[in-house]
């Protein structure tokens, strides 16, 4: 990977972040390949970043203290080496630089990357194949942004704009909110901070939510589709938007909005991050919709992180198919999302949509009007166009019966995990809480908001012990709490005590969902454990946690084989990776702990 960035970055910088200081250079990167098994070095980690003049060893700060995998008498380029000793999956590569990694992404520093395996090839392949061939295989990114409407001094109108501002609630004396832009509480320094507690400017935001989706690069496209199966495998590569997918009819009424009450084909999913799953889900059937939309015939209410469809946090893929043969030439579909932003609690300010209501007295836009953004419902429009060739041999019914089969899905789940390693570490029943492994040691794991030193929201991973007087929160800065040794087998009970579902990421590793419980105090479940959802068994590697909620996950720490030697870090010894949570607002500030592994 060769670094030809320029020396300034199109949006601005918060220097007040670590890694990010006055004076560190703005063209940094280190590519993280997502969902990757591979040695810490080609990891990509936060401090393996290089410029373009970046040398490993290099005291100028052109490069990270963990950049190792430098190409010798090639300043700016680094070598990565990607094993891909795991099953088949969609992963993705991106940057995660140390103090950028947010603007880096968002600014376009990512791409989907798919690995396949025997065990899906002979599923796509044939004459009737049971998932539908590579041809009708169709990779969907879907992210957002928000561009520019007047130049400023990182850009021209139409450029990418981000927010540089940390607008602060503003509340009466009876502690009522205010009309105004605010949208985060600005609070005291504390819990180990001190600083002049006022935010600087540019500064970090708490999350961001862009106003146009974009999947594949395109802002509200159409794909046109065959009366056939598809194969879709679709990645959330957003800041901090869920996606709750559902798929309508088109309104004919309202060309380009959906028609709630109309429902489009099933999906079947088949797979997640982390490869095949070990039996089919079937969602879209009906669709499940989570947000009041006042179009809607009936008040819904307000979506909960346990009513959804196809619902996808930053980061999370669903490999599925869909059957159009149902459709017509002519008809046209809309995917749909109405996930709430921030989620599950949600900001109406966030959600834009056709004749959304006017919120410019409390920061936030004008209504939509019809068939113009700011559009964050309608994310693209489906055409159904004449068949070409045969007709698809299987159909809907025909495809999940086979894929439910024990031939069918749960053999291809054991033949492409198992031949890796990926040996299931609970049981994999299609219903239930899977039972706990014996002698399996249980660690509490803690996700905690609190203030810095600027009196901002901080997001941070700790554990049920307290290093700072008030909070379990831990900076990534602090000495590593996670240190394991190669072949080790734990289970983490994650607790959120934040009022945010925080996707969480782990590098190297994935995990088993073993189930979710409420808590009153961190250590103490409150309630039985609910089994994890059917697309969330088999394997994960990024894993929603909701508020009020501990989510409890298994997982066996195994490093990649490779054939030269890996030496250990520099900055804490032994195999440093991260686990982190993937609003990559969050993870910059400063949700992100090192991960240690000990070979």
């Amino acid at each position: 990977m060769t670094n030809l960035l320029p020396s300034q970055h199109p949006l601005p910088i918060d220097t007040t972040l670590m890694g990010a200081a006055q004076g560190a250079l703005q063209n940094r990167i280190a590519v993280h390949l997502h969902g990757g098994f591979s040695p810490w070095t080609m990891d990509g980690g936060p401090f393996a970043w290089f410029s373009p003049t970046g040398v490993a060893g290099a005291t100028d700060g052109s490069a990270g203290v963990s950049f190792l995998n430098a190409v010798a008498g090639k300043p700016g380029v680094a070598q990565y080496y990607y094993p891909n000793q795991q099953s088949a999956r969609l992963m993705w590569y991106h940057d995660h630089a140390m103090g950028i990694t947010r603007l880096n992404a968002y600014a376009g520093l990512a791409s989907g990357y798919l690995l396949s395996d025997d065990v899906v090839n002979a599923l796509t392949s044939g004459n009737s194949p049971l998932v539908p061939a590579l041809a009708y295989t169709i990779p969907l990114i879907i992210q957002e942004k928000t561009f520019k409407a007047m130049a400023d001094p990182w850009g021209q109108p139409g450029d990418l704009w981000y927010p540089s501002m940390y607008q602060a609630n503003q509340y009466d004396a009876s502690g009522n909110l205010l009309p105004g832009p605010g949208r985060w509480d600005l609070g005291a320094a504390s819990n180990g901070f001190s600083g002049p507690g006022y935010p600087p400017t540019p500064s970090c935001v708490p999350e961001f939510f862009a106003d146009t989706p974009v999947i594949n690069g395109s802002a509200y496209p159409y794909l046109e589709v065959q009366p056939r199966r598809y194969r879709f495998v679709i990645l959330n590569a957003s800041q901090a938007r869920f996606f709750n997918l559902n798929l309508f009819y088109e309104s004919s009424l309202t060309p380009g909005e959906a028609d709630t009450s109309k429902a489009g084909p099933a999906f079947i999913q088949i797979g997640n991050e982390a490869g095949l799953l070990p039996a089919p889900a079937v969602l879209n059937n009906p669709p499940v919709l989570m947000s009041y939309n006042p179009d809607d015939s009936v008040n819904i209410g307000v979506g909960t992180a346990n009513q959804k469809n196809l619902l996808l946090a930053p980061a999370e893929r669903a490999d599925i198919i869909i059957d159009f043969s149902g459709c017509q030439p002519g008809d046209r579909l809309i995917l749909y999302n109405d996930a709430p932003a921030p989620f599950p609690g949600g900001d109406t300010r966030n959600d834009y949509f056709t004749g959304d209501p006017d919120q410019t007295s409390f920061g936030g836009a004008p209504p939509t009007v019809a068939g113009m953004g700011p559009n964050t419902r309608t994310l693209m429009e489906i055409r159904v166009v004449a068949l070409q060739g045969s007709i698809d041999p299987l159909n809907f019914t025909s495809t999940l019966t086979a894929l439910s089969n024990p031939s069918g899905l749960p053999l291809a789940y054991a033949n492409s995990h198992i031949p890796f390693g990926e040996t299931d570490l609970v049981g994999q029943s299609t219903s239930g809480v899977p039972p706990l492994p014996a002698g399996v040691p249980i660690l509490n794991k803690t996700l905690n908001e609190d203030f810095d030193g600027y009196g901002r929201l901080i997001q941070r991973i700790g554990t049920d012990q307290k290093l700072y007087s008030d909070t379990f929160g831990r900076n990534y800065s602090d000495a590593p709490t996670e240190v394991v040794n190669v072949g080790d087998v734990q289970i983490w009970d994650i607790y959120d005590t934040t009022g945010d579902t925080h996707p969480i990421h782990f590098h190297l590793v994935n995990v088993q969902v073993i189930g979710r419980a409420q808590f009153t105090a961190v250590g103490t479940p409150s309630s039985a454990f609910i089994p994890p959802d059917q697309n969330e068994r088999g394997w994960k590697e990024t894993v929603r946690v909701n508020p009020g909620e501990l989510t409890r996950v298994i997982m066996r720490f195994n490093l990649p084989s490779v054939s030269f030697a890996v030496p250990a870090s520099p900055r804490t010894g032994g195999n440093e990776y991260v686990w982190h949570c993937h609003i990559l607002e969050h993870e910059e500030h400063d949700m992100m702990r090192v991960l240690i592994v000990n070979s």
